[in-house]
């Protein structure tokens, strides 16, 4: 979540003064002030905002500022707050029991101009530091992550194919003679589309990769969507064939977008492939869509097995190992809706999901028309 420019600061005091001279101060530097007059608004305030530091009052009637302190410190959504103690009690004792109860500093009353600005700032800085090594370490995780997931693609997913061809080639070199004209024509079968899964796994790493590595040529332009799918429906149709499933193309003609057309290409090709791939023998695959006033919406949508949410929550992610076999054993990695999510976000879309188990499932994508 993107952070605002300006840091947000509550202050809590049930003295009015103590808060106009706090918040005026503080408002010279840019800061966004928000007040509350006693312990009980304080709390409904922070569950309301997402404040970046807290001046708290420990003296204030119906609820010190020690539990006030501790209901934040025990909240999920405020527990992380940095919170600073407003006190004219100055004593150890004191100083000691608000770090006791969550507190990362103190201010005492009557306020020192530069020490409120000086701890503040210090406190805020310090807050911001940690956010982002926070989204840092985030961000390094799920790089490793996808690393891990990549090279596993590459070590496992790539090599069955291989060995699938090796194996049967071998055998077909060993004992040709003794294979009907069925037997190998079987296995023909086995070869072609064998080599071809193998191929499209290996061409969807090469443009991962690319884009991952920001070199993938980007060239937007008019492009019909109705001939996108109908180039992509051809080009499956043999896929779906073999499992006598229909494909049915209502995208209208002279649907015009803006996108890279080789991007969307590939959209339309996992997206195709892979309806057929999770649809039954005998099934339905049809590709429509619509248009309003911001964007073209294009819906994927076949009567296959179907995903639950915690699948459909799985399947954009990179780091996340998530693969399950077609209704006749065919292998995939995820990787062509992990790309699928890549382009279309590249070319100022959206794509979702949308599935029952046993019914079927849609996948939408949408992409800016022309106006």
């Amino acid at each position: 979540m993107k952070r605002d420019k300006n840091p947000k600061i509550l202050i809590i005091d049930d003295i009015a003064a103590n808060i106009q001279v706090a918040a005026n101060t503080l408002k010279k530097k840019n800061f966004n002030i928000s007040y509350a007059k006693s312990g009980k608004l304080g709390i409904e305030r922070a569950n309301k905002i997402s404040f970046d530091l807290i001046l708290l009052d420990i003296m204030m009637p119906e609820m010190d500022g020690y539990q006030v302190c501790d209901i934040l410190k025990n909240n999920e959504k405020t527990k992380e707050i940095p919170i600073i103690f407003l006190t004219a009690k100055t004593d150890e004792e004191s100083i000691k029991k608000g770090f006791e109860h969550g507190g990362v500093d103190y201010i005492s009353k009557p306020f020192k101009i530069n020490e409120l600005l000086a701890r503040v700032n210090a406190h805020i800085t310090l807050k911001i530091t940690q956010e982002k090594y926070i989204k840092l370490n985030n961000e390094l995780q799920i790089a490793n992550k996808s690393k891990d997931r990549l090279l596993s693609i590459i070590a496992h997913d790539l090599r069955n194919p291989f060995s699938v061809l090796i194996t049967f080639s071998k055998l077909l070199l060993d004992t040709y003679d003794d294979f009907s004209k069925k037997d190998t024509i079987k296995y023909l079968k086995t070869f072609y589309q064998t080599s071809k899964s193998g191929f499209n796994l290996l061409d969807n790493l090469l443009k991962w990769s690319k884009s991952q590595s920001g070199i993938i040529n980007f060239e937007p332009k008019e492009i019909d969507l109705h001939i996108l799918s109908e180039e992509t429906i051809t080009l499956l149709s043999s896929q779906a064939r073999s499992k006598n499933i229909s494909l049915e193309n209502n995208v209208a003609q002279k649907s015009y977008v803006i996108a890279d057309m080789n991007m969307i290409l590939t959209v339309f090709r996992n997206l195709i492939s892979n309806a057929i791939k999770f649809t039954k023998e005998g099934g339905k695959v049809k590709i429509y869509g619509n248009n309003d006033k911001e964007k073209y919406k294009i819906v994927v949508e076949d009567n296959g097995v179907g995903m639950s949410e915690d699948d459909i929550e799985k399947i954009f992610r990179i780091d996340i190992k998530h693969m399950k076999s077609g209704t006749s054993g065919e292998r995939g990695t995820g990787l062509g809706i992990v790309l699928c999510k890549e382009f279309i976000e590249k070319n100022n879309g959206k794509i979702y999901a949308e599935s029952k188990i046993g019914e079927g499932s849609k996948f939408i994508f949408t992409l800016p028309h022309i106006i």
